[in-house]
């Protein structure tokens, strides 16, 4: 499966280890990032964006405030055309600066013909480099019981819990990031994870 491109969007939302802990990150900055459209030297093609407001997730979560959400579409009409759903939430109340993220990635079924599930599952949000996976746990989400990966890694400054799942042609990720391990067991951490469901699953991929 070619590289999602995007990934780095994400991770620019949900890197914490700069920022000071006294307040949180100024959101509305983050997609920032892109700005400036980088060129897909391999194909000479450039990169381009363009907002979708009326994307439809299909993702319900109970969050502990209300998120930044961000709908974007990645290279319109070409072949490696992605729309991404991400939102992202910014939690200070505890003393510990805590992340709670989620994002949908629609492909199309190009994407992902000849690609393992499994593996683009279990690699799917990674941050190459300074990531190390501490546990990971297959999973069946949802009545559909549809593939997913529950994973917890420990990365630059911090820890981070994330799950994956395949639904069709979309990737669901929810995902909590903090600097302190314990924190991926409180309350609102565990509640956020267990409300995750998908509204409307999609034909699964075969």
């Amino acid at each position: 499966m070619r590289s999602l491109k995007c990934l780095a969007v994400l991770t620019v939302m949900t890197s914490l280890w700069g920022c000071s802990t006294n307040a949180p990150p100024a959101v509305t900055s983050a997609p920032a990032v892109l700005n400036v459209p980088p060129t897909d030297s391999s194909k000479n093609t450039p990169f381009t964006e363009e907002d979708t407001p009326d994307f439809d997730p299909k993702l319900t979560l109970e969050w502990p405030g209300t998120p930044f959400e961000s709908r974007r579409r990645i290279n319109a009409g070409m072949a490696d055309e992605t729309t991404i759903y991400s939102a992202t939430f910014f939690q200070t109340e505890t003393g510990t600066l805590t992340i709670f993220g989620a994002s949908v990635y629609q492909l199309t079924e190009k994407d992902l013909q000849g690609s393992d599930p499994k593996e683009m599952l279990a690699s799917h949000g990674t941050r190459s480099g300074d990531e190390i996976e501490l546990t990971r746990q297959q999973i069946e989400h949802g009545p559909k019981r549809l593939l997913g990966f529950d994973m917890t890694a420990k990365e630059d400054g911090g820890f981070r819990r994330r799950v994956n799942i395949l639904a069709g042609t979309r990737i669901y990720s929810v995902h909590v990031v903090s600097g302190q391990k314990e924190q991926l067991d409180a309350e609102d951490v565990t509640k956020f994870f267990e409300s995750f469901a998908i509204q409307t699953e999609c034909r699964r991929l075969q």
